[in-house]
């Protein structure tokens, strides 16, 4: 066990390298902070962009990096944008070059675009998926070949309930984290084979950037102060999701694989792939206009 006060090389991670893309702060942070206490050595990727992934702030993973560092840990800082495959791989290149291998890709990073449907550009909604969903791919793709020769890794990605609760203003990012739930199942059955688990975390209301906009929204409807409308709505910290991704992390979780894991407070939920449910036949040779609409009425909604 590690020190409460500092990090070290006695913890349940020693030994493992993990690589965390958007982990300049949020989420992402309080992972390899969480990571780095436990004794893994972390690459800290984050290109420092606003919401919506404009802009540049290397400082971020400089200052995580740092922090990690002054209390005894190891840790290399990223700046890539992991939607470009030379990004992804540099993430993949700098574990290798610090500290010869790989053991864990968190895929955290992402970006989000708040408006109705209408007002969502072509390269508004290509630059969230390129984001959320090809940066998942491309680090995931980089990172098995160093996992497969090693016998084994992780690769932990990220989804969220807007993809399954149909949650208004945001359909770029909903459209992004259906992409990755499907992305995790498929590595789970191609992977699974050469030792690599593959997992998807998905955090439910988190006190991040993205959320501290709908916090101050609620606090000005219900005339409440922010900290009763994140104990009302069950808002946890980010700290919370954390050792959940250190103990997927570990050596302790191998063989545990192809699972959605929805984290929300003191609960951990398996979220189920979609399922087939109510149906009908036709009885003719082809479907008619009448069974059409009699069948459909009945297994809708």
């Amino acid at each position: 066990m590690t020190s409460s006060s500092g990090f070290g090389s006695a913890g349940r991670l020693a030994g493992r390298v993990v690589a965390v893309t958007g982990a300049g702060r949020g989420i992402g942070r309080a992972y390899v902070l969480a990571l780095a206490r436990e004794g893994a050595r972390v690459v800290v990727n984050d290109l420092g962009t606003d919401l919506e992934g404009g802009g540049r702030d290397g400082a971020l993973a400089e200052e995580v990096v740092e922090e990690i560092q002054r209390v005894g840990g190891e840790a290399v800082s990223n700046h890539a944008d992991v939607s470009t495959e030379d990004g992804a791989r540099s993430v993949v290149e700098d574990a290798l070059a610090a500290w010869g291998r790989l053991d864990a890709v968190v895929n955290n990073a992402a970006i989000e675009f708040r408006g109705e449907i209408e007002e969502h550009s072509r390269s508004v909604f290509e630059r969230v998926l390129a984001v959320n969903v090809l940066g998942t791919f491309l680090c995931a793709k980089a990172a098995i070949p160093c996992m497969r020769e090693q016998g084994g890794g992780v690769i932990l990605n990220t989804t969220s309930g807007a993809f399954w609760e149909g949650v208004e203003g945001c359909s770029a990012y909903s459209a992004s984290k259906a992409a990755i739930f499907s992305l995790t199942l498929s590595q789970h059955s191609e992977l699974a084979r050469y030792g690599i688990d593959c997992n998807c975390i998905a955090p439910n209301a988190t006190r991040t950037r993205m959320v501290e906009s709908w916090i101050a929204r609620l606090a000005r409807e219900t005339d409440e102060p922010e900290e009763e409308v994140i104990r009302r709505w069950g808002i946890q910290s980010p700290e919370n999701l954390a050792p959940v991704v250190t103990f997927l992390c570990s050596e302790a979780a191998r063989g545990v694989s192809g699972n959605v894991l929805e984290v929300w407070g003191d609960r951990i939920v398996r979220i189920a792939a979609p399922s087939r449910q109510r149906s009908f036949s036709r009885e003719a040779d082809a479907w008619t206009f009448e069974e059409l609409a009699r069948g459909i009425r009945e297994i809708s909604g």
